[in-house]
């Protein structure tokens, strides 16, 4: 087998918990122990801050941050002195060109349902004529699910024997914590009470959120939970500030959470809710699994794809559904333990060994 000289694109890695963020970090570590000793990995990060995560590799920094410049002009440039077989992009595009060959991971197609109405019609141009050139321009493209391979081959027009879906997995540090100084620590720093229903997520409008925030309120009475969500208010989620205002007793933005944190807040929680109408994998649904979190989650994408009969699954576009389903949750312990135990067995059919195993046989088989 030849020894190849394998890059992979980590722009925009850092320490906060994110859904991408979450799967280049796996990805890369999962490679770097998998197959550091049979081909060169090189990495290449966009600051220096990152130097020493993965320090088995060949760690490179390629200053800059603006993305666009960065993935068509200062990345490929850097390639060059690096003579490398192939590159793996994360995020789904590619360079207009480069000295190596070129291996996307389409983690979904959002920008092809206008519906969702999730992003920028600018982001949304360049990203739809972005993800059609990767589907010419590479040899091989792999998904993050069945879901997301479907969308490819239906939407980017790719023969199905190019497409390969290989899943990722939540990080380990995503476990149930029971040491109650750490969580006791994290209680505090986050002014959580003793009952609280966690939602993983950003708000993003395929993320759901406004239809949650009526959800909830329309139970706020019956429970005596607060409801406590992570990440940054996105693009185009004007309409959530008066209903944030409104709630704003028992709705508590976290902002964003360190990575370290997560797995005690998931603990903390008495259940986890993930509503969203579009996902490409939905870490956060394996994180909650690890930690022992029952889930409610949507029947929208993959999420059905993952959960299996791990959580207790709600229609999406129905206010009254995700409204039922947290009274569901919060009234009925047995349900709750049932799910834990049905999420630790399906956290365990997404590793990052099964899916970076994948990855490398197809390229072995190619470069």
């Amino acid at each position: 087998m030849k020894r190849l000289r394998i890059g992979i694109s980590a722009r925009g890695l850092n320490s906060y918990a994110s859904g991408p963020n979450e799967y280049i970090a796996g990805l890369t570590g999962e490679m770097v122990r998998q197959a550091a000793d049979k081909h060169d990995i090189f990495i290449y990060y966009n600051t220096s801050r990152l130097l020493g995560r993965f320090a088995v590799a060949n760690e490179r920094v390629v200053p800059g941050n603006n993305a666009f410049l960065w993935d068509h002009f200062l990345l490929p440039f850097a390639l060059l002195r690096d003579r490398l077989d192939l590159v793996i992009y994360p995020k789904g595009t590619i360079p207009l060109w480069s000295p190596a060959g070129k291996v996307p991971i389409m983690l979904d197609l959002g920008y092809f349902y206008p519906a969702l109405n999730a992003y920028k019609a600018t982001n949304t141009l360049y990203t739809r004529q972005a993800m059609k050139f990767a589907a010419r321009h590479s040899a091989l493209i792999f998904t993050i699910s069945e879901f997301t391979r479907q969308d490819v081959i239906r939407l980017l027009k790719v023969e199905p024997n190019r497409v390969y879906n290989i899943y990722g997995a939540a990080s380990e540090q995503y476990q149930r914590v029971t040491d109650i100084s750490r969580l006791e620590a994290v209680r505090k720093k986050y002014n959580l009470p003793e009952i609280f229903i966690f939602y993983p997520a950003s708000l993003s409008p395929r993320k759901n959120f406004p239809r949650l925030l009526k959800a909830f309120e329309t139970v706020q009475e019956k429970i005596p939970h607060h409801l406590y969500f992570t990440g940054q208010i996105g693009w185009n989620t004007q309409e959530l500030s008066k209903p944030l205002e409104r709630l704003s007793a028992r709705v508590h933005r976290m902002g964003q959470v360190p990575v370290e944190d997560m797995a005690s807040i998931y603990s903390l929680a008495q259940f986890a809710i993930y509503p969203s109408l579009f996902e490409g994998l939905g870490l956060p649904i394996l994180e909650a699994f690890q930690c022992g979190t029952p889930l409610l989650a949507s029947n929208e994408s993959s999420i059905p794809e993952v959960t299996g009969d791990a959580a207790l699954i709600v229609d999406a576009c129905s206010a009254e559904s995700i409204a039922q389903g947290m009274l569901k949750m919060a009234s009925d312990a047995e349900l709750r333990q049932n799910l834990i135990s049905a999420g630790y067995k399906q956290a365990k059919l997404f590793t990052w060994e099964k899916s970076v195993k994948v990855l490398l046989d197809a390229v072995e088989a190619i470069f």
